[in-house]
């Protein structure tokens, strides 16, 4: 049976762009060949599908599952997502705000994991319900942070409780361009290994209006970060366990 690598993101800060980065961590899963499923945690967050532009295109959202009951079928799950450039999304839906119970959004991600190679998870703030019920299931997790005083104290906060839940974490660092020489500083303050430094791209925003998937081009500081996510998560696990 297969069992896709599954990996988490969670946002330093709000508005650091998680979203963004676990989307662009599919796209480029999905340039390389790999099955991706992008996993949309964050109940009250703009939508990976929004994200990735395909917030008209039909398809199964979460909540379309929360009255199931008993396992799920994942081929068929994956087959009934929108999708876009060969990433399968699952997302909320703005206009249903229906409560998840834990065993569902567990039997999903369970499921989802037999029929793709990567998992991406857009995990919500630790103490959320939704992240208890889903990092048990995570391989690695990445915390992305903001280079500002509330952005790295938000991540102080969370990374504590990331290193208890899973036992790979690391640090991407978000930058205007000008704070990256601090980032073997923030690591070692977060005690994470730093993973990228990811540095704001002012195309990024006009992108996403426009329907782009994020990571779709493979220049820039975003898809960089992401295809070292990759790597790391998933190259370097399979070398691992070789």
């Amino acid at each position: 049976m297969n069992t896709a690598h599954i990996i988490g993101v969670v946002g330093g800060s709000g508005g650091v762009g998680a979203s963004v980065l676990t989307a662009a961590i599919a796209v480029r899963a999905a340039q390389a060949g790999l099955r991706p499923v992008a996993l949309d945690g964050d109940r009250l967050g703009g939508g990976l599908d929004v994200t990735l532009g395909i917030e008209q295109e039909r398809g199964v959202r979460w909540p379309d599952l929360a009255a199931a009951r008993g396992r799920f079928d994942g081929p068929e799950l994956i087959r009934r997502l929108p999708s876009v450039d060969g990433v399968c999304v699952l997302s909320f839906d703005r206009a249903r705000d229906v409560p998840l119970a834990a065993e569902i959004v567990h039997e999903v991600l369970l499921a989802l994991s037999t029929a793709a190679d990567v998992v991406v998870v857009d995990l919500p703030r630790p103490d959320h319900e939704i992240f208890a019920a889903l990092a048990p299931s995570v391989d690695g997790m990445v915390l992305l942070a903001g280079s500002g005083i509330c952005g790295l104290a938000g991540a102080s906060a969370i990374a504590e409780h990331l290193i208890r839940a899973c036992p790979d974490v690391w640090l991407c660092l978000r930058t205007s361009g000008k704070g990256s020489h601090f980032a073997d500083t923030v690591a070692g303050a977060l005690d994470l290994p730093l993973l990228a430094v990811v540095r704001e791209e002012p195309s990024l925003a006009a992108d996403v209006l426009h329907g782009i998937p994020p990571g779709s081009s493979a220049k820039g500081a975003l898809a960089a970060a992401a295809d070292k996510v990759l790597a790391r998560c998933v190259v370097g696990a399979r070398r691992d366990a070789s």
